[in-house]
């Protein structure tokens, strides 16, 4: 019987910070209210690190969860892949952070960017080291410390109410599979991946500053910093647009690549950036409303952090069970975009 190597995810698990920031409490330093803020978004409530966290203690705490329930030793990795946006420090990433405090041993440790798609991202990437048999364990890694980044006035209001901080990680293995079944799409394991970016977009979506663009001669002036300009600014109503597109061609393009169609769907894990995104998803693909988990009226935006926070919670909550078919896809600045076919 033929043989090949599959990446069967292990375990999954998650870190939100304790201190719980309500829509009423944002209230307090800008214009708007609960209603305002769940009418556009959908989000109730979002978690802030506290001051004495970085993006690096939500990480490793995820990750230090995740290996403890799973009786792992951390030794045993063979790879750690890390997405953020929101690192500790401009350089070195945060994977080295995680690499070291966990206790992991000298395994490479590699920081992807890939915006809100980065934790879709770097799965690919762990399915791919592992099918070409170059590694057996890998951690899959997204953390983000939004709160910091962003400005909770009037002035940033439609930005700043979006985030929250987070992590949470994944444990994926190499274990033999049977060749000729895996077309069939029955076994266990990371199925296929559907991945893109549009740089035309980079502008709609975007923190310029600080850093070393063209026509910069400093990586942030003393006048930029006077005025405080180091927060994400979006277009909405293109990112919207752009990222229901995005999403939906994406997920359907790698669905029809399997001869599957979204009533072979256990379970649609979206990116957590607003909930009216999430529902027009929903709607093009004719999924009914309990075949799709949304967390954001908790968590916010934990960008890189989303995807693994919701399959983390799902687990929790007995919504995605072993044998399910479940598609992760998110949407992110740059533009990027990516979807995961996985059977649980």
């Amino acid at each position: 019987m033929a043989r090949a190597l599959n990446s069967v995810i292990r375990g999954v698990d998650y870190y939100v910070p304790k201190r719980v920031v309500s829509n009423d409490d944002l209230a307090e330093f800008m214009d708007t209210s609960d209603e305002w803020i769940r009418e556009r978004t959908g989000i109730r409530e979002r978690r802030f690190a506290a001051s004495d966290q970085g993006t690096s203690d939500l990480a490793v705490a995820a990750c230090s969860k995740l290996l403890e329930k799973l009786a792992f030793d951390p030794k045993d990795l063979d790879l750690i892949l890390m997405a953020t946006i929101s690192p500790d420090h401009y350089f070195p990433g945060v994977g080295v952070q995680v690499q070291e405090r966990i206790g992991a041993g000298n395994v490479p440790a590699i920081d992807v960017r890939g915006q809100c798609s980065g934790f879709s991202w770097i799965l690919s990437q762990a399915d791919a080291y592992i099918k070409s048999g170059m590694y057996k364990k890998v951690l899959v890694v997204g953390a983000e410390l939004q709160s910091r980044l962003m400005d909770i006035t009037t002035r940033g209001r439609n930005v700043g109410v979006l985030f929250g901080d987070g992590a949470g990680a994944l444990l994926v293995e190499a274990q033999a599979a049977d060749k000729a079944a895996l077309p069939s799409n029955t076994q266990r394991g990371i199925i296929d991946h559907k991945l893109g970016s549009d740089g035309s977009g980079l502008n709609l979506l975007a923190m310029l500053r600080p850093g070393l663009g063209a026509n910069t001669s400093t990586f942030a002036s003393p006048e930029e910093i006077a005025v405080d300009p180091f927060a994400p600014t979006m277009d909405g109503r293109a990112v919207f647009r752009n990222a229901v597109r995005r999403m939906s061609e994406c997920t359907s393009a790698l669905l029809k690549r399997h001869g599957l169609t979204s009533s072979d769907i256990d379970l649609l894990i979206p990116h957590q950036a607003n909930m009216r995104i999430n529902e027009t998803l929903r709607q093009k693909l004719d999924l009914p409303p309990e075949k799709v988990h949304n967390c954001i009226e908790r968590y916010g935006n934990t960008t890189a952090a989303t995807i693994p926070i919701g399959l983390g919670e799902a687990c929790e909550l007995g919504k995605l069970k072993k044998g399910d078919l479940v598609v992760t896809v998110a949407f992110g600045s740059g533009f990027t975009w990516g979807a995961n076919l996985i059977r649980w």
